[in-house]
């Protein structure tokens, strides 16, 4: 039977459905530019979700383009990438990425390591993710994979140096992660999930890293109610990868250690969804 959605055999396909799904992607040559954004995500995860769910040649939207870690993936995996960023000081980043370095096969390389290496295509729009969205046609992006803010007051409680959290907008009302309550975050998921809804073709897929919180005491099963949220507009939620990265791992942290049990959140979820 020909495989409709991507450019897989059987065997890759099969252990791509794997729910756990660990990886151990070193930091690349980017990465102390990428850095500088506290939510960064490897390209070469994001080539494996591009690769997965598109075909090459097609066009993946990222909607929530950061310093551009899906557009990278795209590249390495050559499809065409479109990313909006409301931030832009990310988008300055990924465009001097873009002046800097080029793709040697699958690697990222300082030009002039590479004589002939591959510059890397995928554009970058500064501007609101709702507004540049509604301007675009129905069906006209073969995927979404996005990472987009993990609801509200997303910050350092406790261990402030434990991780970088420069990912938010502080200033920026139409910032997700500046939303003023849990319920306001996931009325903008909603308003997001109707404008996925009309871009994708009927069959094709939206693809979303999102981690779970705990705050207030309480763990916050935030990639279940982002993707409630979406089922809600349409969707289908297909399933869900647990995702962590071994070779970025962070210490635990002695989170009320002889009190009670807060765990260390180590993992990621990768929400599959489909129109």
């Amino acid at each position: 039977m020909r495989n409709k959605l991507n450019d897989l055999t059987n065997a890759e396909w099969l252990y791509w459905t794997s729910t756990i799904y660990e990886t151990s992607f070193p930091p690349d040559a980017t990465h102390h530019l990428r850095k500088a954004h506290g939510a960064m995500k490897p390209p070469e995860l994001m080539a494996e979700i591009v690769r997965f769910f598109t075909k090459k040649g097609e066009l993946v939207l990222d909607p929530f383009a950061g310093v551009g870690g899906t557009l990278l993936g795209a590249a390495m995996v050559r499809r065409e990438a479109l990313g909006f960023e409301l931030n832009p000081r990310w988008v300055e980043i990924y465009r001097r990425i873009q002046r800097e370095f080029v793709l040697d096969g699958h690697r990222l390389v300082k030009k002039g390591e590479a004589p002939g290496g591959r510059e890397i295509p995928g554009k970058m729009v500064l501007g609101d993710c709702l507004e540049l969205m509604a301007a675009l046609q129905p069906g006209s992006v073969a995927a979404i994979v996005t990472d987009p803010p993990y609801g509200v007051a997303h910050g350092p409680t406790g261990f402030k140096a434990e991780t970088n959290f420069a990912m938010i907008n502080a200033e920026e009302k139409k910032d997700f992660g500046n939303a003023a309550s849990l319920e306001e975050y996931l009325g903008l998921i909603k308003r997001f999930g109707r404008e996925a809804y009309r871009l994708l073709p009927e069959g094709r897929y939206l693809v979303m890293l999102v981690g779970d919180r705990f705050a207030d005491g309480e763990y916050v099963p935030l990639g279940y109610m982002v993707a409630n949220a979406l089922r809600e507009v349409g969707f289908k939620f297909k399933g869900l990868r647990l995702w962590w990265n071994k070779a970025t791992q962070r210490p635990l942290k002695p989170y009320a250690v002889g009190k009670v049990f807060v765990p260390n959140i180590t993992h990621q979820n990768i929400l599959i969804l489909r129109k």
